[in-house]
């Protein structure tokens, strides 16, 4: 069943006072039957990312969008499918009030890290982390978000996108952050 994963997501941080959206296409059904609705965002007409198994250990990498940060998840679906991805590249992306929005299920390969992407959870700050500080909202959601993924799969590091690949995301202020506290 689709987004069942995402359902433990949001289970698990539920009382920890982040505010979490479900835009992965389908609602999300909770254990205490409560549904979480699904909002849309833009897709590709024929590109699709593939599914894979979350039996194998993986990896959680961090990114910035680079971009301003009141763009909003349908902006930047827009931007990437424009640029070939076949939707949102991102399984989660969280803003600068501490909002998380579940972007795509989990065991969707989506394409976020070059050559990582079949191991990897991407989650995405909005905004350009090279010029922000990260709020501390939005690093309480970063470590709630990261906490519930670490209860629910078989997680082996926390990286920033830079760790696997010749860029300077999620940029330094986020870089030198979670490197203290998150990063393993």
């Amino acid at each position: 069943m689709k987004n069942r994963a995402i359902a433990l997501i949001i289970t698990l941080m539920m009382g920890t006072g982040v505010t979490i959206f479900n835009y992965t296409g389908e609602d999300v059904v909770l254990e205490s039957g409560e549904t979480v609705k699904t909002g849309t965002l833009p897709k590709h007409l024929t590109k699709a990312f593939k599914k894979r198994t979350l039996e194998k250990p993986l990896y959680i990498t961090f990114h910035h969008t680079a971009g301003n940060k009141n763009q909003t998840v349908e902006s930047i679906a827009k931007d990437q499918i424009k640029r070939g991805f076949a939707e949102f590249a991102y399984h989660f992306a969280i803003y600068e009030d501490g909002s998380v929005y579940a972007v795509n299920d989990i065991e969707e390969t989506t394409w976020h890290d070059s050559g990582q992407n079949t191991n990897s959870i991407g989650v995405v700050f909005v905004g350009n982390y090279e010029t922000y500080l990260l709020s501390k909202e939005a690093y309480n959601s970063a470590n709630q978000l990261s906490d519930a993924l670490c209860k629910t799969f078989h997680i082996i590091g926390i990286r920033g996108h830079r760790d696997t690949s010749p860029t300077l995301c999620p940029g330094e202020n986020v870089y030198k952050q979670l490197k203290q506290k998150l990063f393993y």
